[in-house]
């Protein structure tokens, strides 16, 4: 959960803004992880994210396109946000949920790129719990950990898993209307579903995982796979309510992985779900300092360092990382802010970038080994991840 600032009343005007700044390393890094320009680990930009050459590069990189919308599903208002590749074609889903105060956009870094290795990616977010939670008047008063609590509690979570269910009941109606021609490019046999923090305990539940208190669905055997990013597992190691799952996992967490609510009091609690699941197809990428938002996809930049809180790009960010941010901006291009020459900047820009490719790759590979069947990306999890990875990562693997 990540939490406001003093500044929380500028939220929603600083999402975009946001956003473009998450994704200033995320498309630049593609070239190691989606096989956008050269695969050598020689350019500037690979040697500057100290990463080696043998990352995971699926087998094309496609444009993609984008549709929003505002849905009521079983009588809530969710958010949703549509990427899918511009060819024409079937790409299985990835059902995307963002974690407890984030909109729609949020996730971009790994939605994009899993749209561009050639699935579709739905993003979905009940609006109650998405950034308008922040201008309620519990957020006005301060009670952030009263907020998380109820919003992780097991009927905020029993409702969060039928909203998934009744949007995949929905999407099967949705690609019968010749109206919105993205949904017929949806493979609802081919099915995976991700989230972070609020979103990683929704996926988990509907990868098989049960919660005190939350009566089990029946999801279809199309659903293959989860991606849990800062998986929730209860306030203590031992008060973890989530019980192993039936489906293969993927668990994305750091070192850093703190919890901005306060319900937390370690970052090893995020890891406790790891140990309780059954072995067979179960992997955890455990990245060594990635903060709580970044493995969110947010910018490395939180407020109250001194800076323009609209952390818009630089123009000596495009000098450390390059400037490709254009074909992912929306709307009008923004007025830069001062050059900001100091050293820290450019080491939080170098290790965000590194982190969102690490994920990028991993969680990349991890889809096209179990929703493909993609031989080469099992063997690529299995036998060349760990190297690539170096000191900056783990992939432990059960």
């Amino acid at each position: 959960m990540s939490m406001p600032t003093a500044r929380s009343t500028q939220h929603d005007r600083r999402v975009s803004a946001l956003a473009s700044a998450a994704l200033l390393s995320a498309s630049l890094v593609c070239a190691l992880t989606l096989g956008c320009a050269s695969k050598s680990s020689d350019s500037p930009k690979a040697a500057a994210l100290n990463l080696p050459a043998g990352g995971y590069v699926p087998d094309r990189r496609y444009q993609t396109i984008s549709t929003k919308d505002l849905w009521t599903v079983g009588g809530n208002s969710v958010d949703v946000s549509l990427l899918v590749p511009a060819p024409p074609g079937v790409y299985p889903l990835v059902l995307y949920l963002p974690g407890l105060g984030q909109s729609p956009d949020a996730g971009l870094p790994w939605r994009q790129s899993w749209a561009q290795a050639g699935y579709a990616v739905l993003c979905v977010q009940p609006t109650q719990f998405g950034s308008a939670i922040w201008t309620s008047r519990r957020a006005h008063a301060g009670d952030f950990s009263g907020i998380a609590k109820e919003a992780f509690s097991a009927p905020s979570a029993s409702m969060r898993t039928q909203v998934v269910r009744d949007t995949l009941e929905q999407l099967s109606r949705r690609q019968r209307d010749a109206r919105v021609a993205a949904f017929a490019q949806i493979d609802l046999a081919r099915i995976a579903v991700a989230g972070f923090d609020l979103g990683a305990q929704t996926a988990l539940i509907v990868a098989g995982a049960s919660l005190r208190g939350v009566e089990p669905l029946n999801f279809p055997d199309t659903v293959k796979a989860a991606i849990v990013l800062n998986p929730y597992a209860g306030t203590s190691a031992t008060e973890s309510n989530l019980q192993p799952t039936r489906l293969p996992v993927l668990a994305v967490t750091s070192a850093l992985d703190t919890d901005a609510s306060g319900l937390l009091s370690s970052s090893q609690i995020r890891r406790a779900q790891f140990q309780s699941l059954p072995p067979g197809q179960k992997y955890l990428l455990l990245l060594a300092s990635a903060p709580h938002a970044v493995v969110g996809g947010a910018s490395p930049f939180g407020a109250g360092e001194g800076r323009n809180t609209s952390d818009e790009p630089t123009a000596e960010d495009d000098k450390i990382l390059g400037d490709e941010t254009a074909e992912v901006e929306e709307g009008r291009r923004k007025k830069r802010r001062r050059i900001d020459y100091s050293l820290s900047r450019a080491d939080k820009l170098a290790q965000s970038a590194r982190v969102q490719a690490q994920v990028q790759a991993v969680t990349t590979a991890y889809l096209d080994a179990i929703v493909r069947s993609d031989a080469a990306a099992a063997a690529w999890l299995t036998k060349n991840a760990r190297q690539w990875l170096g000191d900056s990562a783990e992939l432990i693997t059960k």
